[in-house]
């Protein structure tokens, strides 16, 4: 009875024994893990917290707002205007045929040879043979409120001139107190010049001619300005100087190259039949801006 009592007893002890050495092995291990899923479940927690203002906020801004359609009665944006380009006041005469340019004011009336027109002037050579090329008029009314009647500048070639005949003018009989010829020289070109007068019944026409020899031809520079001796005390004296001041100018801005004259003018003028007007196909004319003294 001793023994078996005894032996419970032990067997008591080797259970109690078995559990102590149970809990002391796991309890630590039941405890890290318990704090790990703590730790775990806290971190998942407070991750989720952080992420749900960033998610409204990505879900706030997400939609794109959409520009309103404009209106049947709302105002049209107005187009953008367009530059107007003034063209400038003078343009450029051209005659490759010939080699002449000169700048003008662009207002003025510019005819060129071959078109039928009374603004070919009577040229002033000594001999026959002259070709008009090309003539400017100022407008009617460029002097208002003066007995102006007309002014004029023509350009005029005679290939059957020699040298010492350019420099010659025809008498004037109807102006007593015309000039002798001289030596002028307006822009790069060196002229020789000429004035004359004549008088009909209502107006009296005041001349100057200038000639240059090159290209085996004598060039010429014709200007004319009309005036009406008609008297008019309404109507001022007409200052001619300044007229031929604004023709001088353009006398000025000629540019004479060194070309060939076509063969068949220079035989022409050789046997005195040289026509006296032709058609220029190079003639052309263009816009250029000129200083403003040349208007």
């Amino acid at each position: 009875m001793a023994n078996i009592n005894s032996l419970d007893e032990t067997t008591d002890k080797s259970k109690q024994l078995g559990v102590h050495s149970w809990l002391s092995f796991c309890l630590p291990a039941i405890c890290a893990g318990t704090l790990m899923a703590v730790a775990l479940l806290l971190a998942i927690s407070c991750s989720r917290k952080s992420d749900q203002p960033a998610a409204k906020t990505n879900a706030t801004a997400s939609p794109a707002v959409a520009s309103p359609a404009p209106s049947a009665g709302s105002p049209m944006v107005a187009k953008a205007k367009k530059i107007k380009r003034h063209r400038p006041p003078n343009a450029t005469y051209v005659n490759s045929q010939y080699g002449i340019s000169f700048s003008y004011p662009r207002k003025y009336s510019l005819q060129v040879a071959g078109e039928p027109s009374s603004m070919l002037r009577t040229t002033n050579f000594v001999r026959a043979g002259a070709i008009g090329i090309t003539s400017l008029e100022l407008p009617g009314d460029a002097y208002p409120q003066t007995n102006y009647s007309s002014a004029s500048l023509s350009v005029s070639i005679n290939p059957a001139l020699t040298a010492e005949e350019c420099v010659l003018f025809p008498a004037n009989t109807s102006s007593p107190d015309q000039m002798r010829p001289e030596s002028v020289k307006l822009g790069g070109n060196e002229f020789t010049a000429v004035e004359q007068t004549a008088e009909a019944p209502e107006h009296r026409f005041d001349r100057k001619y200038f000639h240059l020899f090159t290209n085996r031809a004598c060039y010429e520079f014709a200007m004319e300005v009309e005036t009406s001796i008609k008297v008019d005390e309404s109507f001022a004296p007409l200052d001619r100087d300044k007229v031929f001041e604004r023709l001088e100018k353009i006398v000025a801005s000629a540019r004479i190259k060194q070309v060939e004259l076509p063969q068949t003018l220079l035989e022409a003028a050789k046997s005195g039949a040289a026509p006296a007007r032709t058609s220029v196909d190079s003639t052309v004319e263009k816009s250029r801006a000129v200083p403003a003294e040349q208007k």
